[in-house]
């Protein structure tokens, strides 16, 4: 089950966004908000899986085969970081109604 505080849909990245990945680590430009955040290697993941057609669970899944992590662990992160990408207008939701 996912937070009550992530939309319904599928997360993907803004259209607002402009974002490269440098040694492992996505750096993300919100250009609407003129900030700049630097994302670590499992943050850089996530981020790449917020695809439009990925979905939590999917994520939550790969994080678990590709780094040292429990499946609550990584679910109560991977949910905390989407929610917290979204508030910043880094992702969006893909059918969301």
């Amino acid at each position: 089950m996912t937070s009550a505080a992530i939309p319904a849909g599928l997360p993907c990245r803004s259209e607002r966004i402009a974002y490269r990945v440098i040694g492992g680590e996505a750096l993300v430009m919100v250009v609407d908000r003129k900030e700049l955040h630097r994302l670590n290697d499992v943050g850089s993941r996530v981020f790449e899986l917020c695809d439009g057609q990925t979905s939590i669970d999917a994520i939550v899944d790969a994080i678990v085969r590709e780094f040292v992590v429990d499946v609550p662990t990584a679910r109560t992160d991977v949910e905390n970081f989407i929610t917290e990408l979204a508030a910043t207008g880094a992702l969006s939701f893909k059918g969301a109604s």
